[in-house]
């Protein structure tokens, strides 16, 4: 073994300092994720997971616009919600379906937006529904 080895073996450990137990699998951001605005960002439907690198990231508020029981394996989210309330992120639900975007839609996230302090994330199926309610909502 070369000395360089053996001083990291010594110092280090041989996991190079992870303990076996640890989860070293690191929370990911949405791999679509993408800036539509000024501090907002957008994305296809997350995963609850996805609530804890967001929160690493410094984002304070998250928005859904997905309505619940839209596809199989879509997490509900009241599901997203506990996550987000875990990590002290705010959570607004505002919904919307397929029919389109309603003066209630835009109301809602114009209040979502008004209330976030820092870095904002909303999500729909696709991340579409999102922008364009985003686009609606500004002033």
């Amino acid at each position: 073994m070369r000395l360089a080895a053996m001083v990291k073996k010594l110092i280090i450990g041989p996991n190079n300092g992870v303990s076996p137990k640890m989860n070293t699998t690191p929370a990911r951001l949405p791999a679509d994720m993408r800036q539509v605005g000024n501090g907002f960002f957008v994305a296809g439907q997350i995963a609850p997971q996805h609530v804890a690198a967001l929160a690493e990231a410094g984002y304070t508020t998250i928005i859904c616009n997905r309505p619940d029981n839209e596809g199989p394996g879509q997490p509900p989210a009241d599901t997203i919600k506990a996550e987000a309330d875990r990590h002290g992120i705010a959570f607004h639900y505002v919904p919307v379906v397929h029919a389109g975007i309603t003066r209630e839609n835009v109301d809602a996230m114009q209040k979502a937006l008004s209330e976030a302090e820092g870095l904002v994330f909303a999500y729909c199926r696709s991340g579409a529904r999102s922008t364009h309610l985003y686009a609606f909502s500004r002033p």
